[in-house]
């Protein structure tokens, strides 16, 4: 069971513990509980091969986790029961970040968009300060509208070559033919990587074998212009 499968399995275990399974009105209670609109959750609870199902991406785990009071990344992992029948993670809570923030150059562009491209600036472009464990960490501005409202056109994303992937969340890629850009990873296989824009009109999924990626990268972070420092 991949991690999208096992977040949305997680979440209607969690939704059947507190209202009971099969409850009426569960969705719209927790629709409710979550702050967010039924019909979305909708989406999130139902199968994959649905039409119009929805995966569960880093954010929204992370808000589940923290309504349902779940140790960080406790969605990521088969939640269990214990001897009084709660429902909790088998994840322990690991320590709190305590390393420091680190200098990281922002090094190019990327497009948001299909069409998209990654320009190594000739001139430093600044740096932010942020958490990475990645010494090989770097930063990209992005520009475009193609993951709009997600990410805005001028946000700042910080990449991790050295991290794993993780479906449901954000990479940075760039093709054989020069292309560069970050799109939400649905699945990796054999064959290559299935990839989303959040903006609808930049159309849904976009495939791409490995024969034709030159790299696919992690996107630990995104950043606002604001914590930008040093430009020039």
């Amino acid at each position: 069971m991949d991690i999208r499968e096992v977040r949305r399995h997680n979440l209607k275990k969690l939704m059947d513990d507190k209202f009971g399974p099969g409850a009426r009105g569960a969705q719209s209670r927790l629709a409710e509980m979550l702050g967010k609109p039924q019909n979305l959750l909708s989406r999130y609870l139902a199968p994959p091969e649905k039409s119009g199902s929805k995966t569960i991406g880093e954010d929204f785990a992370r808000e589940v986790e923290a309504a349902f009071e779940l140790p960080r990344y406790g969605l990521d992992h088969p939640l269990v029961s214990n001897s009084r029948g709660e429902i909790g993670s088998n994840v322990e809570q690991g320590p709190p970040i305590i390393s420091p923030t680190r200098r990281i150059e922002i090094v190019g562009t990327a497009q948001l968009g299909n069409d998209g491209y990654w320009v190594g600036l000739d001139t430093a472009d600044g740096w932010v300060e942020t958490w990475s464990r990645d010494e090989d960490a770097y930063a990209l501005r992005l520009k475009g509208d193609s993951m709009a409202p997600a990410i805005r056109s001028g946000w700042i994303a910080v990449c991790e070559p050295n991290h794993r992937l993780v479906p449901g969340e954000y990479v940075m890629v760039t093709t054989t033919d020069g292309q560069s850009m970050v799109k939400e990873l649905l699945f990796e296989n054999e064959e290559g990587v299935n990839l989303a824009s959040v903006n609808s009109a930049y159309g849904e999924r976009r495939v791409i074998a490995w024969t034709g990626i030159e790299k696919i990268h992690y996107v630990g972070n995104i950043l606002a212009p604001s914590k930008v420092l040093g430009r020039f």
